[in-house]
């Protein structure tokens, strides 16, 4: 919300001079976190090919900071500023990729207020071999329509939110419920994630809708994902479903790894199909990637990954960052990457 910002700006900024030795003292701790992930990458889509240094292979570079401090009596107060960066070329210096306040009882839960990850996106990078990151991931589908995070602005995040976290005491039942406010424009958005995790075993389900034209047109999100480990194999599967109006697009995803050690294999096949009953369109893409992580410590690793992506006779579906394709054509990519994180 941007409203009165230029009035009390003065009056914050000399709040926050006057007491900020008595905030140190009382702040539990504070932590400085990062992530610097960078690579080399080959794409072809269509006929065009393009090599560049890449970046989030793995994970997004990003640079934050949370903290908590302790209220007493199980209830505690913590904040979280984290931004994306690109240090191939040195960019970056927001806090978009989260930004909230909250306030945390160990035995009612958590809520927490500002720009947050929507509850429909957890799926997508929680039942995926390759999160929503490089060539493998199956957000390059998944996301939107056409593998689109442009969709909808709550296809990954919102602003203006408001959620609630279930505690963690439930014997492996997690949640959470988010709303958000349009503040007069797109975006007002209401959506839930209910899951259970225990042992082996994991499994959430998740929906959402977001007005998302100026005719309040409704972006709506559904989607169920599993994950189950069998010794060294952890096997993942979603099935992802995006509508407006007459549009829908209806995903699924399977996939893996299998770690022996350092070394972590991962696989994943996509299947997408996207159908307009007003126009008659009626098209679909399939990605499948493969992919090596070796662990050099807890904190830092290299890794390999290759993609394809198949489309139908009308598909458009690729790998992002390259040129566009024509209806039909396929894209490629292939990356190697170092990953850090502090």
């Amino acid at each position: 919300m941007k409203r009165g910002c230029k009035s009390w700006a003065p009056w914050l900024a000399l709040a926050v001079l006057g007491s900020s030795a008595g905030l140190a003292s009382a702040q539990s701790n504070v932590t400085i976190f990062g992530v610097l992930d960078v690579g080399v990458q080959r794409l072809k889509n269509g006929s065009k090919s393009l090599s560049m240094v890449s970046i989030d292979g793995m994970q997004t570079s990003r640079i934050g900071f949370r903290g908590t401090e302790d209220l007493g009596n199980g209830l505690s107060a913590s904040f979280h500023l984290e931004g994306a960066i690109g240090p191939d070329v040195g960019s970056g210096g927001d806090w978009r990729r989260r930004a909230t306040v909250s306030l945390s009882d160990k035995a009612a839960g958590e809520v927490r207020l500002g720009r947050d990850y929507t509850p429909t996106f957890w799926s997508i990078s929680r039942f995926n071999a390759f999160g929503t990151n490089g060539v493998g991931a199956a957000s390059n589908l998944v996301y939107g329509f056409d593998g689109s995070s442009g969709t909808s602005k709550t296809v990954v995040r919102s602003d203006n939110s408001v959620g609630y976290f279930l505690p963690g005491n439930l014997g492996g039942m997690y949640g959470q419920a988010m709303v958000a406010a349009g503040e007069g424009s797109t975006g007002k958005y209401v959506g839930g994630r209910l899951g259970y995790a225990a042992g082996a075993f994991d499994v959430a389900g998740a929906w959402s809708e977001t007005s998302n034209t100026a005719a309040n047109a409704k972006f709506k999100v559904s989607n169920l994902g599993a994950s189950y480990t069998v010794d060294a194999f952890k096997l993942m599967g979603l099935y992802h479903v995006s509508k407006q109006t007459t549009r829908e697009q209806t995903n699924w995803v399977l996939g893996g790894s299998y770690t022996q050690g350092a070394h972590v294999l991962r696989f994943s096949h996509v299947h997408s199909k996207n159908r307009d009953s007003a126009s008659g369109s009626d098209y679909s893409g399939k990605l499948l990637a493969l992919g090596y992580v070796n662990n050099l410590s807890k904190r830092s690793s290299i890794y390999a990954t290759a993609s394809r992506v198949q489309n139908s006779a009308k598909g458009k579906f690729l790998i992002p960052g390259g040129s566009a394709v024509l209806a039909g054509q396929s894209s490629t990519g292939t990356e190697l990457g170092i990953y850090h994180s502090f």
